[in-house]
């Protein structure tokens, strides 16, 4: 679904960014087919995201864990009580199964529209169109996208070492083009708005809901004791065991 790679684009981008002190805020992404509230937790070299997406008759969450010192990601299922871990590209780990290479390459493009106050913070205001080509296990694709990013000074996730990442069978490489430094620029602090185009056309528009400071417990970014680690594989079909019960009609 487009919305959610858009917000793991996102992810990638402004885990590459920022700095330090506690933080949680939350942002709410809405588009023609879900409305995606996604809450994040960061404390240190930590990160937590809840995503819950809501399509009407389908809700879903996901809870993702960005351990970035132990240079690896940790999806959970809190109804389920499972976790699978997934370690960044060159972390040293070893992913399940065949593992085949891929290359995703990003060439921005940006233009600096100033600053403007947004949900009560003074926010910088860009453009930035990015063409994105991938190779490899992670396809063979040519597409262009284009965002509208108004960013605070408010601190995110600084972990560029989640930018190489591992999948089950794939293991990419991000490289970066064009106007980088303009880029991190756009992205440096928390996004509190972005519209995202097809063209000229606005495809979803993600806004800021609230933040905080307040100190953040340890145990947000571990899996819990009781939760059981299991293999990618097996993460996904508890999963769609899972969701065929909750759609099961009474009596079948």
């Amino acid at each position: 679904m487009k919305i959610r790679f858009f917000l793991t684009s996102l992810l990638l981008a402004t885990t590459a960014l920022g700095a330090g002190a506690d933080v949680r805020y939350t942002t709410k992404t809405g588009a023609s087919s879900a409305t995606v509230t996604t809450t994040n937790w960061v404390k240190g070299k930590r990160q937590r995201m809840e995503m819950v997406t809501d399509m009407g008759t389908m809700k879903t969450k996901t809870v993702t864990l960005t351990m970035c010192d132990l240079r690896q990601s940790v999806t959970l299922d809190t109804d389920l009580k499972i976790y699978y871990v997934m370690p960044f590209g060159d972390g040293g780990g070893k992913a399940e199964g065949g593992q085949g290479t891929g290359t995703i390459t990003n060439l921005y493009t940006v233009k600096d529209l100033g600053t403007e106050m947004v949900a009560q913070l003074k926010a910088h205001h860009w453009m930035v169109t990015t063409q994105t080509k991938t190779t490899g296990c992670a396809g063979n694709t040519d597409t262009t996208s284009k965002v509208e990013v108004w960013t605070a000074p408010v601190p995110v996730l600084n972990c560029p070492e989640a930018a190489a990442y591992s999948q089950p069978t794939c293991k990419i490489k991000f490289v970066e083009q064009g106007d980088v430094k303009g880029m991190r620029a756009a992205y440096n602090g928390m996004p509190v708005k972005m519209i995202t185009y097809q063209g000229n056309q606005q495809t979803s528009v993600m806004e800021f809901v609230d933040y905080s400071t307040a100190a953040l417990a340890d145990n947000l970014f571990a899996p819990p004791s009781d939760y059981k680690k299991v293999t990618a594989t097996e993460f996904q079909t508890q999963q769609q065991q899972k969701m065929m019960e909750q759609f099961k009609v009474p009596g079948q």
